[in-house]
């Protein structure tokens, strides 16, 4: 599973290889210290052209969906009104607040698109866009 995400200390793209789920945790908290204001995203691609874009902020996190078929999906979390804002390669990014979900849980749904599993799961519900 290749990896990226934009480093703004350095403000290049930082690109590599998960090989495991366990390994999102170290990679989050990773991405997480790099920028206190905004976190940049994590964007994550399957060897089937399946694709993941996970957007954290604060303690929630957003996860964006495209199928190998190219059908977008995005969390659904609770009922929160305030939009999020994160990092994606230098562009800040907002979505409703509703997209998000508690950060672990999105964690965990990342963590199981690395290790083969759909994106989707009853932890993590998705809507098609």
């Amino acid at each position: 599973m290749r990896f990226r995400y934009f480093d703004p200390l350095q403000q290049s793209t930082v690109e590599g290889e998960l090989t495991a789920g366990s390994d999102v945790v170290e990679l989050v908290g990773l991405v997480t210290q790099l920028r206190a204001d905004c976190s940049p995203a994590l964007e994550l691609t399957g060897r089937d052209g399946s694709s993941l874009v996970f957007g954290i902020a604060g303690d929630r996190a957003v996860v964006l969906w495209t199928s190998a078929d190219g059908t977008t999906s995005h969390s659904v979390g609770g009922p929160h009104d305030e939009r999020v804002t994160f990092d994606y390669f230098g562009a800040f990014t907002q979505v409703p607040g509703h997209y998000t979900v508690p950060l672990a849980t999105a964690v965990q749904a990342v963590s199981r698109f690395v290790d083969g599993r759909p994106g989707a799961g009853p932890s993590l519900p998705l809507a098609v866009d």
